[in-house]
């Protein structure tokens, strides 16, 4: 018996009339569908942050970065892509402070893709975990989405049109010894962006989370030895993910129109 084999098409194929040259013109055109749009992205000079915001200037954004701490932030605006000439700038400040936000809104109203992508981890027992850091965790990982949203939101509404998008983790869903706060607060998006979808949809603003597994950046470089082979053996594709490959699902997000109150999960099948 013979079998039939399907070779799969480049992309361009999809558009046989305009031709090789045509073609290439619009995968380009496909590739920079975020010129003109603005973004504001909260750790953002460093981490799956950063690399959403390579991502997004990169499809012709005017990207704005949020972090901490001005060197890393200087740094990591002057590496954005400047395809279309945009203007990219930061801000420094703590997401969980409500006058950062003020600040912001002031400085750059009008954006139209917010990444809620500031995170504080915690890597202990909830009895071995100082009080001081149980609310800083709280407050950068779900009292910073909340206040960037609310503070945003009220401008994309008023424009009829906007995207959030949160990065929260797979832990939100599986939990984690070591990890009750952290997930805790990733847990808490939840809530916020299935309550918040109905809420902004009238307005045509979108709103989703993305729950990255096991990520290769800083964050995870610091797990124990046998905490990385027990993970890797949960995940069925094997590896750790990059965090190009979540920087691949908020452009996702921030491209489909018909998307809202839904938690997309990028782990390897780590929640399988």
């Amino acid at each position: 018996m013979t079998r039939a084999f399907l070779r799969a098409k480049p992309f361009y194929s999809t558009t046989p009339t305009l031709g090789q040259e045509g073609s290439k013109r619009y995968l380009r055109a496909y590739m920079l569908d975020l010129v003109g749009r603005s973004c504001l992205i909260t750790g953002g000079s460093k981490g799956i942050g950063l690399v959403i915001a390579t991502r997004f200037a990169r499809a012709g954004a005017t990207c704005t970065l949020v972090a901490r701490h001005e060197n890393p932030l200087r740094d990591a605006v002057s590496s954005l892509a400047k395809c279309r000439g945009q203007d990219h700038r930061f801000l420094v400040g703590d997401v969980g402070d409500r006058k950062l936000w003020e600040q912001a809104v002031k400085m750059n109203p009008g954006i139209d893709i917010l990444v809620n992508s500031a995170g504080q981890s915690q890597t202990s027992l909830l009895l071995r975990t100082p009080v001081e850091e149980i609310d800083d965790v709280v407050r950068v990982n779900l009292l910073g989405a909340i206040y960037g949203t609310k503070f945003y939101f009220k401008e994309m509404a008023r424009a009829r049109r906007g995207c959030i998008i949160n990065i929260s983790s797979i832990l939100a869903s599986t939990g984690g010894g070591g990890s009750s706060v952290y997930a805790a607060s990733k847990a808490g998006l939840h809530g916020f962006v299935k309550s918040m979808a109905q809420e902004a949809s009238r307005f045509n603003v979108r709103i989703n989370n993305i729950l990255p597994g096991y990520i290769e950046t800083e964050m995870t470089a610091a797990i124990r030895s046998s905490t990385r082979a027990e993970a890797l053996l949960q995940t069925p594709l094997g590896r750790f993910g990059t965090a190009a490959e979540v920087a691949d699902a908020a452009y996702y997000l921030a491209t489909s129109e018909y998307i809202t109150g839904t938690d997309l999960i990028v782990d390897g099948g780590y929640a399988c």
